[in-house]
Order: structure tokens, then C-alpha cells, then sequence
């Protein structure tokens, strides 16, 4: 190897993760730089996905062999909504009955105490610029990747303005820890400190924010939604499949989905909008394809939009108008009847 070809691969490998890591934490990146970094860092095995090349086997991409992401720039995940986006105060009953005073039409953090794990936990919560205490609302439940957090997905560019403009409450669990898969790869899954049962407790973080927000604020029943990307879209799935009555639509960019994809049939009634790159090399087409092919089989409502020479970070904030538009088009009183 060339010293040119030395430096540079000390520069992608170390140098630029960190700059990016202080650009987000100083707010000069208005985007999720965990992605960024991690595509600096880890080449094709970005948040430490293996390629599947299995055929109808896996159901998705196979299980991270490692966890590729550092926890300093995990947290420096940007979180922090464009320029000029001040908010209004306000103060309401948040979580476990703090009154904690907030601005609306900005990304917080509230916590509460999650019993099943004797611990506290956050989770991100964003409030249209217009929120009425007094009015009913439709909730967007928002699950972030393989090393993310709430508020890298929350502030991915234009989620917040589509959520201003349509009226949406938007709220992320962070499921526990960066790596819980929302219980799609079962109640276990711990590694290392993990606890044992990550998965259970990942996929009870989710239902208990979604607890706790129906419980803090108007929200219409039938229009709870799924979005989620990676790692958080094959959770929403799994929640599709799992809690079939709670939600009116889900939609899912890149998911890493596992498991039999018969279990789909759970799910038949709710419609999905699913979007997948052709090019990417984290969650396979070809994988995404099959679950497609089964919401075809099962007479799903559906749309699948499937992006040429599209890769997996950057096409997941470039569809919310169509996401927002299927969601709008779709509530648990539309939801077809389908034959048994």
C-alpha cells in the first residue's frame, strides 16, 4: 500500500468520523451524522450488517456481527431542528406527572420510569408548531436504526416540516439501548452489559411511550402510525405483525426485517408504503423484494418504491411526501376487510 493510499484510509477511518461527530454536536449539521459517520468509518459494513446472500433463508439482512457504532458519536447524533425554528414555550404534564416546560415545534427529550427495567428512560417528542392542547391529533411512531437515536431520526431533514404542515405528533422510543431491534430478533439479543432480555425490553420501551403519549395528549385512535428506518423499519414490522389492532398504516424505508414471512398474514389489514434502494448494502433488495412479493400474495394495501441506484442512508428522508401522503390516505376506519 502507497503512503498516499495509507493517509487517506487514516483519514476516512478516523479523522473524518470525529469532525463530523463535533460538527453535529455543535449544531453545523442539520442531519443525522451518525449515518455519515458511520459510512466514513465502517466502508460496506455500516452499522455492522452482513450482506445476505441466502436466498429465501433469512427473511433480511443477517445480524450484525459487531456493533460498529461508538456510543461518543452515537450522542452526537444531530438533534436539533433548522435555523430559526425558536418554538413556543409551553408547559404540560409530561411522562410520569413532571409538569416540564418545553417548546413546541422543537425536538425534546422527555424521560420516564420504565419499572420493567427499574431505570429511567428517554425518548424524543416533537409537537407541530400550531399544537392545541384542546385538539385531537394523529401520532407518527418513529423508530430509529442500528445505533441511532431518537433525535438522529427525528431530525432527519424535512420529518419536523411535514409533521408542521400536516399536523402530526411525532414521538421516537429509543427501545431501550441503540441495538434492542424493537423485539424483532426475539426477547433476547443481549451482548456484552446488555441485559438478556434486550429485545423484550426494547419492544416494551416502544409500547410504553406510545402509553404514556396517548395518555399526555389527544390522539385520534385511528390514525396511530409506523415509521421507521433499518433496523426501525424491521421493528415496525414486527409491531405491525405483533399489535395488528393498534395501527391504521406503517411505512418503512430499507427495513431489516427477520423471521418467517409468514407471520405477515398478521398484518394483512394494515397498509404498508415501503421504499428500498436497488444499490444497498446494508438491507438486500432482493431480501425486501420477497416481503413485497408476500404483501402481494396476502392482498395487502401496499406501495413499493423501489429507488435505482439507490443506497440505504440518504433516500430515507427524500419519500416523506409520499410517506405523509399514503398516512393521510389511510386510517383504521379505511382499512379493507380482507377475506380470511
Amino acid at each position: 500500500m502507497c503512503l498516499g493510499q495509507l493517509l487517506m484510509r487514516s483519514f476516512c477511518s478516523v479523522l473524518l468520523p470525529v469532525l463530523i461527530s463535533i460538527a453535529g454536536a455543535m449544531g453545523i449539521l442539520a442531519f443525522p451524522v451518525t449515518s455519515l459517520a458511520r459510512t466514513a468509518s465502517s466502508g460496506l459494513q455500516q452499522e455492522g450488517y452482513q450482506k445476505d446472500e441466502s436466498g429465501d433463508q433469512g427473511g433480511g439482512s443477517k445480524p450484525p456481527a459487531s456493533d460498529r457504532v461508538t456510543e461518543s458519536t452515537r450522542d452526537a447524533a444531530a438533534a436539533t431542528p433548522a435555523k430559526g425554528e425558536e418554538g413556543t414555550e409551553k408547559t404540560v404534564q409530561i411522562g410520569d406527572g413532571n409538569t416540564t416546560p418545553f417548546k413546541v415545534g422543537r425536538i425534546v427529550f422527555p424521560t420516564y420510569d420504565f419499572k420493567m427495567a427499574n431505570k429511567r428512560l428517554f425518548y424524543g417528542l416533537y409537537l407541530p408548531q400550531d399544537f392545541d392542547e384542546s385538539k385531537t391529533y394523529p401520532l407518527v411512531v418513529v423508530l430509529h436504526g442500528l445505533g441511532g437515536s431518537p433525535g438522529q431520526i427525528l431530525a432527519y431533514p424535512g420529518l419536523t416540516k411535514y409533521a408542521d404542515r400536516e399536523g402530526y405528533i411525532l414521538v421516537a422510543p429509543m427501545g431501550y439501548n441503540a441495538r434492542g431491534w424493537y423485539g424483532s430478533r426475539g426477547k433476547g439479543g443481549g451482548r456484552g452489559s446488555d441485559p438478556r432480555n434486550l429485545g423484550e425490553l426494547s419492544e416494551q420501551d416502544v409500547l410504553e411511550v406510545l402509553k404514556l403519549t396517548r395518555r399526555n395528549f389527544q390522539i385520534d385512535p385511528d390514525r396511530i402510525y409506523l415509521f421507521g428506518h433499518s433496523m426501525g423499519g424491521g421493528g415496525s414490522m414486527h409491531l405491525a405483525m405483533t399489535y395488528p389492532k393498534i395501527w391504521a398504516a406503517m411505512a418503512v424505508i430499507a427495513p431489516a426485517a427477520y423471521g418467517s414471512r409468514d407471520r405477515l398474514a398478521k398484518a394483512k389489514d394494515i397498509p404498508a408504503y415501503v421504499v428500498q434502494g436497488d444499490q444497498d448494502r446494508l438491507v438486500s433488495v432482493r431480501q425486501t423484494r420477497l416481503w413485497v412479493d408476500k404483501m402481494k400474495e396476502l392482498g395487502m394495501k401496499h406501495e413499493y418504491i423501489e429507488v435505482k441506484n439507490g443506497g440505504h442512508v440518504f433516500l430515507a428522508w427524500q419519500h416523506f411526501d409520499g410517506i405523509f401522503s399514503f398516512f393521510a390516505g389511510n386510517t383504521k376506519s379505511k382499512q379493507p376487510t380482507l377475506p380470511k
